[in-house]
């Protein structure tokens, strides 16, 4: 079931990014101005885009590594101040 839902809720976030995904407008002001001297401006466009969505995997990866370690560890402090207890 862990394993389903680690898969599952990824895959969603995935597919709603991918409807919601559309061409942007939003470069900058240089970035627009390259695109609109270039003779083939829907392919300078999309290589911008695509540009944009490469550099931002890194930063995304080392949130989402940091997040991870932080869930993971999250009662580390309290496990080792609680004394182990035996049950008999």
């Amino acid at each position: 079931m862990k394993l389903l839902r680690t898969l599952i809720i990824p895959a969603i976030a995935l597919g709603i990014m991918m409807v919601g995904a559309q061409s942007s407008f939003a470069q900058c002001a240089m970035c627009k101005a390259a695109i609109e001297a270039s003779s083939d401006a829907a392919a300078a466009s999309r290589g911008l885009n695509l540009a944009a969505l490469v550099l931002l995997i890194p930063p995304v990866t080392i949130f989402a590594g940091l997040f991870g370690v932080f869930y993971h560890f999250r009662n580390a402090q309290e496990k080792r101040e609680r004394p182990h207890t035996e049950s008999y």
